[in-house]
């Protein structure tokens, strides 16, 4: 019951906000208002759900349905339909459902007071998103996976274009485009997976396993997810979609829906040892590889390009590129070596849960500080923007600490490029100082819009930061160690309390260098933030420049082709033109001679003549052949 009711009051939700389109203009206000407030009410069942449903016998949590848990099956639904909780599903279900909550009540107890419209249409969206989202986390067979997929990857262009922007606009179709290589890419594998015998997730990745086409698969399945995780080069949406859209959407995006591209990962992607020795061992091992070295280059990368942008919003985004390379680089590592696939499984989930609810608390607050940055709650609100910056920067005893802890254990004796991987990740915690002292920085100088009295914006950011302190800890106690998988939680010895503290102040020290040579005007022009070496969104920005100069080029190509068409043209009309006169001119002459008797009976001599020759010729070949 509590699975159907995941899907079916957002979807009621929705259905009467278009419905109320149609209804008179005073019942009309009427009815989106009461939808709209009682909107965060409807994602009450998933919370519910997350918190009470049995996975059954304990498994990985990548590794599909578990027998015996919570489910739900209905087979006249499309192929039949089934959704299950595992124990992926079920801890990144509560972080998606409370973050959807929070977006939803901001949503609807603040733009009520300015816009009903667009409140009842950014809340439809947020409905259709967690709908596709909840989907993705509970499906158990492929074709509602991939449904899933679809719809919160097609809803949310929705929420990027919110603002109708020209910004908006062009975040939304370069979306749009990313999106739709990323279902082509997943829609491709995932038939290919099924052909295979992958129609259940838990049979999934030994169907791509044993398939003629495993590397084809694979490849198809990491770029496709990869678009939707962010993973570099396929990041370049995030950049532009997050200051395009709403906060509240800002905080939905990078907390619950990049993490569906993590889910694809898991559910899917085989680990190499398992197959045969042979080419598609090898194949798999080295796309391994790949992967983990294009997460560790967004890791650090994104780092470059965040404390080089003016906007807090486009910093929390590339923070998000650098985190979620973080996480990408633990499923390469259970690609690589399956007997780490447990851990590192387990490590990504929960560092996804601790990145969810940190992250969307840094978003929703961009716009709290700036109604909430002065008066009597201005210690408040700095209080828990700090609380959530110290947790995605990894400080001790936050849930971030906590993430970093069991995913360094989770990667021991992985080495890349001479380098234990163990010892790389922690530098991932210095990046992302130096992103968050350049998003304070941003935010000290931001303009501010005091209003009177507190709303649901600030209760709903408030009870995310509270979650992003407790939930992260709960999931890793009761829903991992509980059960038996493989993490290690930290002891807070003298020694792990340094190993969480040094890359903080490593970045705090660069991040203090940078500034003082920056108020000395010591930076280059270019490497300052407004310098406009790395504009938001990067490698689109030289994208968009090659197919401007190619769409010049291959315009004057077509001009100068048309114009030698044209002349083409007018030639070979021309010469047909002289040719059709001299036909003419000789069939008329030709024919005002044949019309004379004389002309006439000669030609008739001929023709008789030329049979009388023809018929002698043939009797005497006939007479030959027959003596012969």
């Amino acid at each position: 019951m509590l699975i159907a009711l995941t899907f079916l009051l957002p979807l009621c939700a929705a259905t009467a906000l278009v419905i109320s389109g149609a209804a008179p203009t005073a019942l009309r206000a009427r009815a989106r208002r009461s939808v709209v407030i009682a909107a965060p009410l409807t994602v009450a069942p998933a919370v519910a759900l997350a918190l009470t449903a049995t996975i059954g016998t304990p498994e990985a949590p990548g590794a599909g349905t578990a027998s015996g848990g919570t489910s739900l099956e209905i087979p006249w639904l499309l192929f039949g339909t089934h959704f299950a909780v595992d124990y992926s599903g079920r801890a990144l279900l509560l972080i998606g459902a409370l973050l959807y909550a929070a977006a939803l009540m901001a949503v609807g107890w603040l733009k009520l007071r300015h816009a009903e419209r667009s409140a009842a249409a950014l809340t439809a969206f947020l409905l259709m998103s967690f709908i596709g989202n909840a989907g993705v986390y509970l499906a158990a067979d492929t074709v509602s996976f991939y449904l899933s997929f679809a719809v919160m990857s097609f809803s949310a262009a929705g929420l990027v274009v919110h603002y109708r922007s020209p910004a908006a606009h062009r975040a939304t179709s370069i979306y749009l485009v990313m999106s739709v290589l990323s279902e082509t890419a997943v829609l491709a594998a995932l038939m290919i997976t099924v052909a295979s015998g992958g129609m259940m997730l838990s049979d999934a990745p030994a169907a791509v396993s044993a398939s003629d086409h495993t590397g084809l698969v694979v490849g198809l399945l990491l770029f496709g997810f990869g678009v939707k995780a962010g993973t570099i080069p396929l990041h370049v949406w995030l950049p532009l979609a997050h200051p395009a859209a709403p906060p509240a959407a800002s905080a939905v995006l990078s907390g619950a829906m990049v993490k569906a591209g993590l889910v694809g990962w898991l559910r899917f992607v085989p680990s190499a040892e398992p197959l045969p020795a042979g080419d598609d061992a090898d194949l798999l091992a080295t796309l391994g590889w790949v992967l983990l070295g294009l997460a560790l280059t967004g890791a650090f990368a994104a780092v470059v390009a965040g404390v080089l942008q003016n906007d807090p919003k486009v910093v929390l985004a590339y923070s998000t590129i650098s985190q979620m390379g973080f996480i990408a680089a633990l499923v390469a590592v259970g690609m690589i070596e399956s007997e780490l696939r447990t851990a590192t499984s387990v490590a990504a989930v929960i560092y996804a849960v601790h990145h969810g609810l940190a992250k969307g608390a840094l978003f929703l607050g961009v716009p709290v500080l700036k109604h909430y940055g002065r008066g009597p709650v201005k210690l408040v609100v700095g209080a828990g923007l700090a609380i959530a910056a110290l947790a995605v920067a990894g400080a001790p005893l936050t849930s971030g600490a906590l993430g970093k802890y069991v995913s360094k254990e989770a990667v021991a004796g992985i080495s890349f490029a001479g380098t234990e991987v163990e010892y790389l990740l922690p530098f991932v915690a210095t990046g992302s100082t130096v992103l968050l002292m350049r998003f304070g920085w941003i935010l000290r100088h931001s303009e501010r819009d005091p209003v009177r009295a507190p709303d649901g914006e600030l209760v709903s950011w408030l009870a995310v930061v509270v979650a992003a302190v407790v939930v992260p800890w709960l999931v890793e106690r009761h829903w991992f160690t509980a059960e038996g998988l493989p993490v290690s939680p930290p002891g807070w010895e003298a020694a792990t309390l340094w190993d969480a503290s040094w890359p903080i102040l490593l970045g705090l020290a660069l991040g203090t260098a940078v500034w003082w040579l920056s108020a000395r005007g010591s930076l280059p022009a270019a490497a300052r933030a407004d310098g406009g070496l790395v504009p938001p969104g990067d490698l689109i920005v030289a994208e968009e420049s090659v197919v401007r100069v190619v769409r010049a080029r291959s315009g004057r190509v077509l001009d100068r082709g048309h114009y030698l068409t044209q002349r083409t043209a007018r030639a070979w009309s021309s010469a047909w033109g002289w040719l059709s006169a001299v036909t003419r001119k000789s069939s008329s002459r030709l024919e005002s001679r044949l019309t004379s008797w004389g002309s006439s009976g000669t030609a008739l001599l001929l023709v008789l003549g030329l049979l009388v020759v023809s018929g002698a010729l043939l009797s005497t070949a006939s007479s030959w052949a027959g003596w012969w």
